[in-house]
């Protein structure tokens, strides 16, 4: 799922929610998780997307401590995460790709043997499939 374009954050919002109540915080943490750390998304796109989220019905605010929000699924946003079609998330995960392959490509400098190792074997993997 990637991710990093608006409609793409909003699905992944939701898929990172579907593990559980979150923070925002908790939320991009989690993504950079997912997304071994090569995105991190901003608290500028991850709050008007939020906020979208739960304006759609998909999410709500379910408890406030402080001056933190936890959101979570509601019922239509644990469909709407079903309702994704194989398509739409072979898509998804061929942009993720896209995205990480060109994230690679640009620090490359900074990889060590074993994640250049890493990265081969996917590579080789890839084009044995490909083929």
């Amino acid at each position: 799922m990637f991710w990093h374009r608006r409609r793409g954050l909003k699905w992944l919002i939701l898929y990172v929610l579907s593990k559980g109540t979150m923070t925002g915080a908790q939320i991009m943490d989690e993504i950079e998780r997912t997304s071994y750390g090569m995105w991190r998304p901003s608290p500028g796109s991850v709050y008007p997307a939020l906020d979208a989220l739960e304006s759609e019905g998909l999410i709500r605010i379910s408890k406030v401590d402080g001056w933190k929000k936890y959101y979570e699924l509601t019922e239509e946003g644990r469909k709407a995460i079903g309702v994704m079609s194989e398509e739409d998330k072979v898509k998804e995960a061929i942009e993720q790709l896209e995205f990480s392959a060109r994230y690679i490509v640009e620090n490359l400098e900074k990889l060590n043997d074993e994640d250049k190792r890493k990265v081969k074997n996917i590579l080789d993997e890839l084009s044995k499939v490909m083929r």
